[in-house]
């Protein structure tokens, strides 16, 4: 007999409070019942969330490796390599059930227990790439009115570095010098198309804004820097409560181009003008060449998460 319906959990990712932090749906999809593209879709069009995790189960009898889950993620409208929400949400979720390793489309993500109770971490994919060009080089070309109509806020904008953490997740990574100016940024469409923005093998990418103010910094006596930051993505029309391959991003270029330690701790805050508070942890670790020239050696992404929701879904049959 068919399957028609197939179990899921939500949960609110970079919280342990409830209706706060970045839900995030998580299906089960049976190793007797893939579904397809389009099946997948379909669901987390139906959760109508920033993304919906499908998690690959395998047969307990025949489970080569019981440590390791394959998982896809898709926002509304496609799919994503990866994304740092979906990550941590599935690691929290899976750890209990002795998961070690997700495996996503940009490569297996190892997942370790932190020091706080729930707390789960992830080791990044990364392949970062700083592209070219900024807005500023092509403002001939650019839709103006999607550009911000605060002055301040535009400039920063037009010089924005746009940097991409994997192939295929890319920010304009846009400073703001005060919590005020970050209040007014809003929603809407990139002022251009990607193709003639990003460096030509890197533009089959999804490209989101991500606004930030760095509150402070301080050095430890053992040399480690930790950074606090508020941010804010927006991506068309949407506003995104948090998002962990953003915050990736931001974070391995401050690690390459502000600062000069090689172990840098930050601590994200997104989400607070949406009333929808998440605390997002990356350590960025950078080895330094013979030649000074500074590569990011490993990311790792921080947090908690939350069950919220549980219950089956319809199997569509498209």
């Amino acid at each position: 007999m068919a399957t028609t319906h197939i179990n899921f959990v939500t949960l609110d990712v970079f919280t342990t409070t409830p209706f706060k932090g970045n839900p995030l749906g998580v299906v089960h999809l049976p190793p007797e019942a893939p579904l397809s593209q389009v099946q997948k879709q379909t669901i987390a069009q139906e959760f109508n969330l920033s993304e919906t995790v499908f998690i690959h189960d395998v047969d307990p009898s025949n489970d080569s490796d019981p440590h390791t889950r394959h998982i896809d993620i898709f926002t509304t409208t496609t799919e994503l390599p990866f994304a740092g929400h979906p990550t941590i949400g599935t690691a929290s979720y899976l750890q209990a059930q002795g998961i070690s390793k997700i495996i996503t489309k940009a490569g297996p993500i190892p997942i370790r227990s932190g020091t706080e109770e729930g707390h789960v971490s992830a080791a990044i994919p990364h392949d970062t790439h700083l592209n070219s060009r900024v807005l500023g080089d092509i403002e001939s070309s650019l839709r103006a009115d999607r550009l911000h109509s605060t002055p301040e806020i535009r400039s920063a904008e037009l010089q924005a570095p746009i940097f991409s953490i994997v192939n295929g997740m890319t920010f304009a990574l846009i400073p703001l010098p005060s919590l005020d100016l970050l209040s007014q940024v809003y929603p809407g469409a990139f002022p251009c198309a990607v193709h003639d923005l990003v460096d030509v093998e890197w533009s089959e990418t999804f490209i989101g804004r991500y606004y930030y103010v760095i509150l402070g910094t301080t050095v430890s006596d053992s040399g480690v820097r930790t950074v606090q930051l508020r941010t804010r993505m927006v991506e068309d029309q949407i506003e995104d409560p948090a998002t962990g391959s953003a915050a990736c991003a931001l974070t391995s270029y401050l690690a390459l181009e502000k600062y000069s330690e090689t172990t840098i701790q930050f601590q994200v805050t997104q989400g607070v003008e949406m009333g929808r508070q998440s605390d997002i942890e990356v350590e960025v670790r950078v080895d330094v060449g013979e030649d000074g020239a500074r590569r990011v050696k490993s990311v790792q992404l921080g947090g908690k998460a939350r069950q919220i929701m549980k219950g089956s879904i319809l199997v569509p049959s498209v």
